[in-house]
């Protein structure tokens, strides 16, 4: 798959292949997508739908399932498409669970050399303060300029009950919404995460179509900064090496982005921990052959 070149049962152990794949996909290009939003919303159940077959936690519970970031991809027009899942990474409690930014760090290496569209999840009708909180998060995680590339994914298509999503958004009378859908270019879409088969291709391909508009915009290029960079650079490096260099740099940010720099033992536990777990599963999908194609 492009520079990634791993065999096919060393794909299927990262679980991020489409199950349908039979032929190398060399010639493919990469459209390489973030969901992000709060938890509760229904990323990774969006994430599915967007594979076309079940690869993310997803169920409804009381706390969080989606515990660590994870990459999935599938054809779709010609395109290689590569979907990072994302925890909590973007509320206040969301980074004070991940306080040496470990997990933003895997966020970054499992979509570099850069995302070509981020999809900024929510519900439709529950547009809440947290909804705010997690936008406020992505911009201080990528910058603001991020939102550029932002799509605003409404979950729950169902209950529009035919209507119109756009009529919906014009209507509302929730400011920060609004003024949210403007700062993402206009650039909205529903999907049922219940839906099957034809009906969940066409809204699918609705969604990866305004995908694609805004990658083409762009002329191809991916949303990039300077972790990103330093991400790039280091892609045939020790992926273990890498996450705590870019986790470092995350920290060193400034408050917010991480409260304590990292020790040479990742969050400082002993055994697994979810740093050793993180660079693990990198070194299956970022390291072999190079990491993801730069386009």
């Amino acid at each position: 798959m492009g520079g990634r070149k791993m065999a096919r049962d060393e794909k299927n152990a990262c679980g991020s292949q489409d199950p349908d794949d039979q032929q190398p996909q060399a010639q493919e290009r990469k459209l390489r997508l973030i969901l992000a939003g709060r938890t509760g919303v229904g990323k990774s159940a969006t994430g599915n739908s967007i594979l076309g077959h079940s690869l993310f936690p997803s169920r409804l519970a009381a706390t969080p399932v989606t515990r660590s970031c994870a990459l999935g991809s599938r054809s779709w027009a010609g395109w290689r498409v590569e979907v990072t899942d994302t925890p909590d990474l973007f509320t206040a409690q969301g980074r004070h669970a991940d306080p040496d930014c470990t997990e933003r760090a895997s966020c970054y290496l499992l979509s570099a050399p850069g995302p070509h569209a981020l999809l900024l999840v929510t519900q439709l009708g529950r547009f809440t303060a947290q909804d705010e909180e997690a936008a406020r998060g992505v911009r201080e995680l990528f910058g603001a300029g991020v939102l550029a590339r932002a799509v605003l994914v409404f979950t729950r298509r169902e209950d529009l009950e035919g209507g119109s999503l756009h009529d919906y958004v014009r209507a509302t009378d929730n400011r920060a919404l609004r003024a949210l859908v403007a700062e993402c270019g206009g650039r909205v879409c529903a999907l049922d995460n219940r839906a099957e088969g034809a009906e969940r291709d066409a809204q699918v391909g609705e969604l990866l179509g305004l995908v694609e508009r805004l990658a083409l915009e762009h002329d191809g290029a991916p949303f990039t900064d300077d972790v990103y960079g330093l991400a790039w650079a280091r892609r045939h490096a020790r992926p273990e090496d890498t996450l705590r260099l870019v986790a470092t740099r995350l920290v060193s940010r400034g408050p917010g982005r991480g409260r304590r720099r990292l020790e040479a033992g990742g969050r400082g536990g002993s055994g697994r921990s979810s740093s050793w777990r993180g660079s693990c599963y990198l070194s299956c999908c970022f390291s072999r052959g190079g990491g993801p194609d730069p386009d």
